[in-house]
C-alpha cells in the first residue's frame, strides 16, 4: 500500500493521483510561493516550470504577471488535466502550453526560456545529469534556473535537505551552470532547500 501511495505522488494518475494532485497543491503551497521570488520574473518572460503538478505555481504566476508566456513539462497526463482546468480561467490563447514527458527524454528547443523553475520534482528524476543537461541546452545565455525541494518520505529531516541541496547543486556544476546560491528555508513539514544557477551568458 507505501509503494502504491508514494508512486502516485511521483507519477500522479487515474483517480488516486487526481486526489494526491489536490493533496499536493496545498501542501506545496509555501514551497511554490518561496520558489517564485527567487524567480525574479518580468513581464514578457519565457518561463518553463518542470513538474508543474496540478498547476498551483503557474496560476500563482499568472495572477501576478499580465505577460508572461509560460510552458509546463509533467511526467503525469493527470496533472496537466488538473492545471488545466486550474488555470484555465486566467490564461490568455497560447500564454500556456502545458506537456507530458519526462524532462530527461524531452527534446527541449535551444536558448528558449529566460527561467526555468522546478518545485518538489528534481528527486524523481530518472537521470538528474541529463535533466540538468537539457534545462542548461534550453535556458537562453543568462538565464536563471531554480530548483526547490522539501523531503517527504518517512524519516526526512534537515540532514536529508542538506543532502538534497548538495546533489542538485554537484548536477548543475556538471552541467555547466554557475552564479550559484543554495537557501534553507523552515517550511511545514521539515527544512525546504532552493538552489539557482544561472547559465554563463557567453560560453
Amino acid at each position: 500500500m507505501l509503494s502504491t501511495i508514494s508512486k502516485t505522488f511521483s507519477r500522479p494518475k487515474g483517480w488516486l493521483g487526481s486526489i494526491a494532485g489536490f493533496i499536493m497543491a496545498n501542501e506545496n503551497k509555501a514551497l511554490n510561493q518561496w520558489a517564485i521570488q527567487h524567480l525574479d520574473l518580468s513581464d514578457g518572460e519565457n518561463i518553463l516550470e518542470i513538474g508543474y503538478g496540478p498547476g498551483y505555481s503557474i496560476k500563482h504566476m499568472l495572477k501576478h504577471y499580465d505577460d508572461l508566456h509560460i510552458d509546463g513539462l509533467d511526467a503525469s497526463s493527470t496533472m496537466k488535466e488538473q492545471a488545466h482546468s486550474r488555470i484555465k480561467k486566467r490564461s490568455k490563447e497560447k500564454q500556456v502550453r502545458l506537456y507530458v514527458g519526462k524532462i530527461e527524454k524531452t527534446r527541449l528547443p535551444a536558448d528558449q526560456y529566460d527561467k526555468v523553475l522546478s518545485v518538489n520534482n528534481y528527486t524523481i528524476w530518472d537521470d538528474p545529469k541529463a535533466g540538468a543537461l537539457n534545462l542548461y541546452h534550453t535556458l537562453k545565455p543568462g538565464g536563471k534556473l531554480v530548483i526547490v525541494m522539501q523531503p517527504r518520505e518517512k524519516g526526512a529531516d534537515a540532514n536529508r535537505t542538506k543532502e538534497m541541496g548538495e546533489s542538485i547543486l554537484n548536477d548543475l556544476e556538471f552541467a555547466g551552470f554557475d552564479q550559484f546560491s543554495v537557501e534553507y528555508e523552515e517550511i511545514r513539514p521539515t527544512l525546504a532547500v532552493c538552489v539557482t544557477a544561472k547559465k554563463p551568458r557567453s560560453e
